[in-house]
């Protein structure tokens, strides 16, 4: 989970960290099964820039964890959604784009 969540829940925070850590668990599993000659194989390349992306989610998360609360990047420059979508930044609903299609998405996180 994430280190500093803001006050109050942040469901939308919660899920994205969740999609993320679930793509780390696959990449890791194809990786394992990569090492010891069982599965399904991917080339290295792919295992290197899926851990790449998901390294890059969860940088972005954590640098925006705070929009919305009138204490992240995007709060100083006006660039934030209201509290009731809980999308808290432009940011943070992008990163939320290719989960939309996984249960617990709610339609207000869409950017």
């Amino acid at each position: 989970m994430c280190q500093h969540s803001p006050p109050g829940s942040d469901r939308f925070g919660r899920f994205l960290r969740e999609q993320i850590d679930r793509e780390l668990d696959s990449l890791r599993t194809v990786r394992e099964n990569t090492e010891s000659g069982s599965g399904d194989v991917l080339p290295h390349l792919s295992l290197f820039r899926g851990f790449r992306e998901c390294e890059l989610k969860s940088r972005l998360l954590r640098m925006h964890l705070r929009c919305g609360t009138g204490e992240g990047p995007c709060d100083t420059i006006g660039a934030v959604f209201p509290p009731e979508d809980e999308r808290g930044c432009l940011t943070r609903a992008l990163l939320g784009l290719p989960y939309s299609d996984r249960p617990g998405y709610l339609p207000r996180w869409r950017p």
